[in-house]
């Protein structure tokens, strides 16, 4: 089935053109669907403060036509992790708890098998030594890992591999776990409503970042599938986890051969709904993009994104009042001819759309400086003894680094190509959700792509042309 622009005029969803440089990507972007290259994809940037590219292009999903919208929800994997390390954050600036702190003195439970020493730096330095924690939970139950309560009576129970800040092991699924405990047990709040206070609904992104989506938006969510060419290419390398550095960040219950089956798993509604916070995030990119936008400015809210990209941001509620039946029938509501409610009637009720879109800013959601913020999710500065020297994280994040070793930023990728990050001196961020997952390459493309418009630094992981990637992007 081609979905392609070559059979498709309406491929780039009719959104306004911010800046010549969105136009040539759209270009650009038109010639990687040609070349079959993209099934589904959003890319959005803020450079100084402001949206220079917010763009939709392809279907929801291989057999889903729907054209994306920039309101799609695309899961991320990983990239929920960047998201996730906010949220810490957020409770440490608010004086909820300290980075350096105890683990136990904010979830006494989490002391059991020796790990009272573990501290709430060591888990977002990904040197707890829990790296391979529940790893196997999937085997006794398959719908096991979304259970959030179970799973978090679990984690608390399991003990260490390593010695906690010894060694950094990507805790790839555990992650969420320690985080979300933390992040209960540091607010006495529940996960999403802490989400929603500290993210949601200060950024005005309702509707639009989720972790563990609620009903009501289904005909929404983009469909995952797998770039076969490229789990080719991967396969003809053998050894890429052996002769690479990155054998030495993950850990040993990772399997490449996992991939495969993660897609099918990521489609299920049961699973989209869980609270996995190392690895469920539902984002649009444009929101995304505001989120890191903040971000690299210290906090400081962009002023509202434009109305004219329809529909507006933050303009779905957050939670899906559904209408009654009865009122439903009246509505006109209809299905399309896959039998699915089509975006543009969804049986729930809708925020009116606003025109304000005031510069002025909404609100700065950290108290402490921009300086300060930036070393704490880097481990840098004051945080330098919080992390293990020269690895790929600070605290949360991803150091985002160029060629000759410089650290212009942070974020976070996932498996598969979605990617999010900021470049701090350049006040640039920038997101890619995609639904034909790859290794990076694809993404890395489109990075280098917009970097070389702008006259900025490529960051290492996506500094190399498809053919000299040496080893997929991860996390």
């Amino acid at each position: 089935m081609n979905h392609g622009p070559s059979s498709n005029p309406s491929w780039v969803y009719d959104s306004p053109v911010h800046s010549d440089l969105e136009a040539k990507l759209r270009h650009f972007l038109v010639e990687l669907g040609n070349a079959d290259r993209i099934l589904g994809i959003q890319v959005c940037a803020y450079k100084d403060g402001q949206v220079i590219i917010d763009t939709a292009a392809g279907v929801l999903g291989k057999y889903d036509p729907r054209p994306v919208q920039p309101d799609s929800l695309f899961p991320v994997f990983s990239v929920t992790k960047g998201v996730t390390a906010g949220m810490v954050h957020w409770l440490v600036d608010k004086g909820k708890l300290k980075l350096d702190e105890n683990v136990t003195n904010i979830w006494p439970e989490f002391g059991a098998n020796g790990k009272d020493q573990i501290k709430v730096n060591h888990i977002l330095n990904h040197t707890a030594g829990l790296h391979n924690a529940l790893a196997g939970i999937a085997e006794e139950d398959p719908m096991l890992f979304c259970d959030w309560d179970e799973c978090l009576k679990r984690i608390a129970m399991v003990g260490p591999e390593t010695e906690p800040g010894c060694e950094q092991l990507y805790h790839y699924l555990s992650y969420g776990w320690l985080c979300g405990g933390i992040i209960e047990h540091a607010s006495g709040k529940k996960f999403q409503d802490v989400l929603e206070e500290a993210f949601i609904r200060p950024l005005n992104v309702e509707g639009e970042i989720y972790i563990g989506v609620p009903p009501g938006v289904e005909s929404r969510l983009a469909t995952l599938t797998l770039d076969t060419s490229d789990l080719s290419r991967l396969a003809q390398k053998p050894d890429i986890r052996r002769g690479s550095s990155i054998s030495t960040a993950l850990p040993s219950t990772f399997k490449f051969e996992m991939i495969a089956g993660l897609i099918p798993l990521s489609n299920t509604l049961n699973v989209r709904r869980a609270i996995l916070p190392a690895a469920n995030g539902h984002f649009s990119a444009r929101a995304l993009a505001r989120y890191y936008a903040t971000l690299v400015d210290g906090g400081v809210v962009p002023p509202r994104h434009s109305s004219s990209s329809l529909p507006p941001l933050g303009s779905h509620p957050h939670h899906p009042i559904f209408l009654t039946k009865k009122t439903s029938v009246k509505d006109g509501s209809k299905k399309d001819s896959n039998g699915s409610t089509s975006p543009q009637s969804d049986l729930y009720i809708r925020i009116p759309e606003t025109d304000d879109t005031s510069d002025e800013v909404d609100s700065k959601i950290f108290t402490h400086s921009k300086s300060k913020i930036h070393a704490a999710f880097l481990g840098s500065g004051d945080y330098k003894d919080l992390i293990i020297p020269n690895g790929k994280f600070g605290l949360g994040f991803r150091r985002v680094q160029t060629t000759d070793g410089s650290i212009i930023g942070f974020g976070h990728s996932g498996i598969g190509g979605s990617t999010g990050y900021c470049d701090i001196n350049n006040r640039f961020a920038i997101t890619v959700t995609l639904n034909k997952l790859s290794f990076g390459a694809l993404t890395g493309e489109i990075i280098r792509f917009v970097c070389s418009e702008l006259h900025l630094p490529v960051p290492q992981d996506y500094a190399g042309s498809r053919e000299s990637i040496q080893q997929p992007v991860i996390n």
